[in-house]
Formats: C-alpha cells, sequence, structure tokens
C-alpha cells in the first residue's frame, strides 16, 4: 500500500477531527484502577490504514461535543462532573465521580439536550497517553477502479450515509454515524468486508506541544 496516502490519510483524519473539531471488546474490567494502568479495563481496536490498533477506555473521563449550557449543567448535578482542561473550542473532557459508561451517561441525560458523548480513550494502556475521541463519522476511501455508481450502490446495499465527498483522495467520503463508539464500530464493518481500501473514525484527538 501506498505510505505516502496511509500518512495523508492519517493526517486529514486528524485534522477533520479537529475541525469537528467488528470492535474487539475485551471482557475482563475491573472496579479499582491503579493510578495509570488501563490494563483491565475495556478496550477496542480500530484500523489504521491495513493496521489494527488497540485503544483503551479511560473510565475516568467522557468527552462532549456540540456543547450546549443544559448538557453541561445535567453532567455536574448527576456525575459531580468536573471539566478538564482542554484547548479546544469543540470539545469539553469531562471527569467524572464514579466509573459510569458513556452510554449510561447519556440514557440518564433529559431528552431535548441533543449532547454528543463519547468515551476517552488512549493507544496505550495508561492514563498518561495522548486522549482520544469519537466526534462521530467515518472516513472511507472506495477501490479506485469503482464507478460512481457502483459506489452508490455499495453504500445503499450496506445502508450507509455519505455527508459529502473528500477531495484528498479519489472515490474517498465522510459516513455519518452517531458520536462514541457507533462510529468505531462501523469503521471497522466497513473495512471488514474487504471492498474499501480505508475506513477510519473521525478521530478527535489531543495536540500535545512537543
Amino acid at each position: 500500500m501506498n505510505i505516502i496516502l496511509l500518512r495523508k490519510w492519517a493526517f486529514v483524519s486528524i485534522i477533520m477531527g479537529l475541525m469537528v473539531l467488528h470492535s474487539g471488546l475485551s471482557v475482563s474490567s475491573s472496579s479499582k484502577m491503579g493510578e495509570a494502568g488501563l490494563a483491565e479495563l475495556p478496550h477496542y481496536f480500530w484500523y489504521d490504514g491495513d493496521r489494527k490498533k488497540s485503544v483503551w477506555v479511560n473510565p475516568e473521563l467522557i468527552a462532549e461535543f456540540k456543547l450546549k449550557p443544559e448538557t453541561s449543567a445535567q453532567l455536574r448535578s448527576l456525575y459531580a462532573a468536573k471539566e478538564v482542561d482542554v484547548k479546544s473550542p469543540y470539545i469539553r473532557l469531562w471527569k467524572i465521580k464514579d466509573h459510569t459508561s458513556t452510554k449510561a451517561v447519556a440514557r440518564s441525560l433529559k431528552s431535548g439536550t441533543d449532547s454528543n458523548l463519547s468515551p476517552v480513550l488512549h493507544d496505550t494502556a495508561s492514563t498518561h497517553g495522548v486522549k482520544r475521541a469519537l466526534p462521530g463519522n467515518v472516513l472511507v476511501q472506495m477501490k479506485p477502479d469503482w464507478s460512481q455508481k457502483e459506489i452508490e450502490a455499495w453504500f445503499d446495499a450496506h445502508a450507509l450515509t455519505v455527508i459529502k465527498p473528500l477531495t484528498f483522495a479519489p472515490n474517498t467520503f465522510l459516513i455519518q454515524t452517531e458520536s462514541g463508539l457507533d462510529s468505531l464500530k462501523t469503521a471497522n464493518r466497513i473495512y471488514e468486508t474487504d471492498d474499501v481500501v480505508l475506513a477510519s473514525p473521525n478521530w478527535w484527538q489531543e495536540v500535545v506541544a512537543r
């Protein structure tokens, strides 16, 4: 596979995340976490090009996209959540009191808040690693010899909605998903059909000064 294309893909995926800026779930979990260890907590995988990579869930943090005051108020009231400093206008990170899944948090919020929540994940089994989150949507590159008609038929057959075509590579599209793990699972499902060149979640990734 073209290494330059893979690097460009990774770069665009991160940038798009900033502008929004079948997963492998570990069956083991822990009610107590060490100061920095995540090894016993749920972890998932995703495809970076043709490489399979793991990410670990941070049990103390959740990410909020599409920011609204109502959601912030509910998180503070229900979970004694405290905002974590992150230098981005598109995302809030919340430290929650107890280990609670993002889905459970989302279900507890009153309807109408229209919040987009995601678990916070790390590339290594440590809370000190670079933070990632999933604002929603998937980047997909179809095979270069496929016609537009073939691509549209494939998306229809797999019940996928195209938000827009992308211009950094041929036959590349942004596919609609919900925020959170739905986007990671959808990306994996698409890649594992073997009908595409690339399929990646539209990651938000923390920018760390070097």
